[in-house]
């Protein structure tokens, strides 16, 4: 489980990451220039083991996360 506050960071993956969403919701902006995501409380999603990118979390997030090799 991990929590956070509203805020933004810039985000580096090296495994995949498995998450459900338990509340919150953030904005996830990859920074090859895909298109940005935002994920919210019941949404469960998987991160790309090579994701780089800016997570800005506009409300309070709890979520459950595993890392996958």
């Amino acid at each position: 489980i991990w929590e956070a506050t509203p805020g933004t960071y810039h985000a580096t993956y090296s495994a995949y990451e498995f998450v459900h969403m338990i509340a919150g919701k953030i904005l996830i902006t990859p920074d090859d220039g895909t298109t940005a995501i935002t994920v919210r409380q019941g949404d469960s999603f998987v991160v790309e083991s090579n994701f780089k990118g800016t997570w800005k979390i506009e409300e309070k997030v709890t979520k459950h996360f595993d890392f996958m090799l």
